[in-house]
């Protein structure tokens, strides 16, 4: 779960006539919207890799648009940058819709950039970030004695609190932060939140090396519970060793009941798991852990590993995440479906893979087959292609994903 947080509200608007509202901010990106001279925006956040690039929002014609546009294309940015400057509160952005982050079956979960005169408070936004949510808490608890007040700080605790399956504490800190600066969106998640924990019935816990398991102890017998704890583990240590990642911090996995876990987490029909700073998974398997569910669960740990590998000023794509997550946890593409995807590649029936970037959970389940298929050829591809240069050297070299991204497209029939 992510969450929204103070957005700037200075006086902005469009410098120009029909300035495009993009997907990104890449001059063939998308359009979503385009926008009329002085319409008045409001900036989420601005990208910090010197692009000059902001997320904005807007409303055009009555409908509420989201997208990117240069700074050339604003005027009053002198208004923001001494707002920033002066700002003695905590503000914080991130790049992902809040609307889409409960939906839970997105990959990753939000990045945090801080804009605070506070380092403590700046250090627990880079360990969120770091999926050390706990190290993360520690910080802001200090922060709140030093600002008791200030609803952004509360709502980042109850972002780590969440992360680290503190759930009431979660809620606890963000009904303060409500009842200081009422937020619909937080309220939203709130609501949520609230239901989540309502209908989670997974008490029994059992700590391993690098997992803590959380359980229901009426869907899993102790020892089977036992089982996967040990195959969590042992996935972390093989992951880990090919990709590169080093959470400071016990990875939660949580493993309920079908009916509980779509309850509790709010999953599409067809998920069955999902990794939102703690692994979910749905318990299908009676007391034996079958193929099928070993890979459920390697393939969440993967997700968990990615997010400990810093990915610049966006999450990994999810073409990327779903991509390593099947190929590690054993996932096969037959040559028949091989050979449909470049079929439909070279007729554009399919999208390509800078195309699939973002949440999928929206996704009809027929799409998200083919999504979740093209991804596995990509990551095939990436391994055939790129095993001198090195998988744990493209996770080092997030810079170098676009170009990689485009060669993968190409060698997939695009």
């Amino acid at each position: 779960m992510a969450l929204p947080v103070l957005f700037f509200l200075a006086a902005i608007a469009v410098r120009t006539d029909q300035t495009p509202l993009r997907s990104g901010c890449d001059a063939d990106d998308d359009i979503v919207a385009t926008l009329p001279a002085g319409t008045p925006v409001n900036i989420r956040f601005r990208l910090s890799d010197g692009s000059d690039c902001f997320k904005i929002s807007a409303t055009v014609d009555g409908k509420d648009v989201l997208g990117y546009v240069p700074g050339s294309a604003l005027t009053g940015l002198a208004n923001y940058e001494a707002s920033l400057a002066q700002s003695s509160s905590t503000t914080v952005a991130q790049d992902l819709d809040m609307s889409r982050d409960l939906a839970r079956s997105s990959a990753a979960p939000a990045q945090y950039m801080v804009h605070t005169a506070d380092p403590a408070i700046a250090q627990a936004a880079h360990l969120l970030n770091a999926g050390e949510p706990s190290q993360a808490l520690n910080e802001l608890q200090a922060a709140i004695e030093r600002h008791p007040r200030d609803p952004n700080i509360l709502l980042l605790a109850g972002l780590a609190a969440y992360r680290s399956d503190q759930i009431q504490n979660a809620l606890d800190y963000w009904k303060q932060s409500l009842d200081l600066a009422p937020n619909k969106t937080l309220a939203a998640i709130y609501e949520t939140a609230k239901r989540e924990a309502a209908s989670d019935r997974s008490g029994n816990k059992l700590y391993g090396m690098y997992v803590a398991l959380r359980y229901e102890g009426e869907a899993l017998p102790a020892d089977t519970a036992r089982a996967i704890l040990g195959l969590l583990d042992d996935d972390y240590s093989r992951i880990s060793g090919q990709l590169g990642c080093t959470p400071d911090e016990r990875i939660v996995a949580i493993v309920q009941d079908r009916t509980s876990y779509l309850q509790s987490t709010g999953a599409a029909e067809w998920s069955g798991g999902q990794y939102d700073g703690r692994i979910h998974i749905a318990w299908t398997d009676g007391t034996a852990i079958g193929p099928p569910m070993q890979r459920a669960l390697a393939h969440e740990m993967v997700h968990a590993c990615l997010t400990s590998i810093p990915s610049g000023s966006t999450p990994w794509p999810a073409w990327l995440q779903e991509g390593l997550a099947q190929k590690l946890s054993g996932d096969v593409l037959s040559p028949s479906v091989r050979q449909q995807l470049r079929q439909l590649a070279a007729q554009h029936s399919i999208p390509r893979l800078e195309n699939l970037a973002q949440d999928w959970s929206a996704m009809s389940t027929q799409k998200a087959i083919t999504a979740y298929s093209l991804a596995l050829a990509a990551a095939d591809t990436m391994y055939e292609n790129y095993a001198n240069y090195g998988i744990r050297n493209i996770l080092r070299n997030p810079a170098e994903l676009p170009r990689i991204t485009a060669d993968l497209d190409s060698k997939l029939g695009f």
